[in-house]
């Protein structure tokens, strides 16, 4: 199976929505209770632009076959230098063909040439699939939280895990927000 990796555009709100949209209803991979308009995921898009990438697997046909994105892992400055990431595949994409490694290794390798220095993952703690992936790339556990939040009448727990990609130190240079950054 081809597919490329390329930049979030406003017309992938749908395909977004939708594929977010299929664990919300579905499986407790998520603590959303209720997906967002269309409207809302294309406001993300633009909005998660200004700072941090968003990024869309298409096959080559087209279909978008999943997406990740970053966001603020707190709102203080003092954690400028960490993202927490979402990567979301389509329910119905292929599986171990390379699509969830394929954005990581884009998403995490612009976020190195922005100068951020952590990536942050917070999974829910019965995604086993995820919890795996996630290990496999080399982020590791930093927190545990047991029910956490209830979903369907279940209590659930997150794991917050992360993964160092920067600079060691208070070396660190200032983030160049996505916006002005030059993605090829």
């Amino acid at each position: 199976m081809n597919f490329k990796i390329r930049v979030a555009e406003e017309r992938d709100a749908l395909a977004c929505h939708d594929i977010y949209g299929a664990y919300v209803d579905g499986l407790n991979v998520t603590f959303t209770i209720e997906n967002p308009s269309v409207e809302k995921y294309r406001e993300k898009i633009i909005k998660t632009k200004e700072k941090y990438p968003f990024y869309v697997a298409e096959d080559e046909n087209g279909k978008i076959l999943g997406y990740c994105c970053g966001e603020p892992l707190r709102p203080h400055d003092a954690y400028k230098w960490n993202v927490e990431w979402t990567i979301v595949l389509a329910a119905d994409a292929p599986r171990r063909r390379g699509i969830a490694t394929a954005l990581y290794n884009r998403f995490s390798s612009t976020l190195k040439k922005q100068n951020f220095q952590y990536i942050y993952a917070v999974i829910v703690d019965t995604n086993e699939a995820s919890l795996g992936f996630h290990k496999s790339l080399g982020f590791t556990e930093v927190g545990h939280f047991h029910n956490a939040g209830i979903k369907k009448g279940q209590w659930l727990g997150i794991v917050w895990m992360n993964k160092f990609i920067g600079i060691d130190g208070a070396d660190a240079k200032e983030p160049i927000w996505y916006e002005n950054y030059k993605d090829e």
